[in-house]
């Protein structure tokens, strides 16, 4: 699935994802617009649902590299969302 700002999104997963020991502070089915999205070295996109990091960085969770403001922005993996709507200018 590809993610595009402006897409409506809902939590589906608020576990941390295998490998890790935290997850965003997010509730099962509360939905959010798409603000900004980021790839990775690889192509993953991470999306920023307006959640603040409490973090020093946020990492990829297919590659392990930090992402840009992770200070700032807790990056949600597409794992963990499912589209409700899609921003009707990219469809």
């Amino acid at each position: 699935m590809i993610y595009h700002v402006g897409d409506i999104i809902k939590i589906i997963n608020d576990a941390p994802l295998s490998g890790n020991t935290v997850a965003p502070d997010v509730i099962i089915g509360d939905e959010y617009p798409v603000e900004h999205i980021v790839e990775d070295s690889k192509g993953n996109q991470h999306l920023d649902i307006g959640l603040k990091s409490m973090y020093e960085y946020i990492r990829s969770w297919e590659t392990g590299e930090e992402l840009p403001n992770g200070d700032k922005i807790h990056w949600v993996s597409p794992h963990r969302v499912q589209i409700v709507i899609k921003n009707p200018q990219t469809s």
